[in-house]
């Protein structure tokens, strides 16, 4: 854990880059993938909630899903609840 005012060690540095480079766009084609058209759906309702204090994280997790199905009954996709639970915990690295 670093310090206040402290300098980032290399480790640190180091995966902050991998996450930046690597991690992010991983995240993001596999969020793509797996929901198509629905990704920023996903992406959308995490950032929004994300804001919500007052919420739990499950609570946060809850109501994206709900905000990703829904938006896929309406455009007539029947997506599988695996499915949708991934795409949120994707979202919720993107935006970290």
């Amino acid at each position: 854990m670093k310090k206040e005012g402290t300098q980032p060690g290399k480790g640190e540095i180091v995966m902050q880059w991998l996450k930046r480079q690597l991690l992010k766009p991983l995240a993001k084609g596999l969020l793509k993938m797996v929901l198509g058209d629905l990704a920023e759906i996903a992406v959308y309702a995490v950032r929004e909630l994300a804001s919500y204090e007052t919420l739990t994280d499950q609570e946060k997790r809850r109501r994206a899903y709900e905000s990703v199905k829904t938006e896929g009954l309406k455009r007539g996709r029947a997506l599988r609840d695996s499915a949708i639970n991934l795409a949120v915990e994707l979202a919720v690295q993107l935006i970290k």
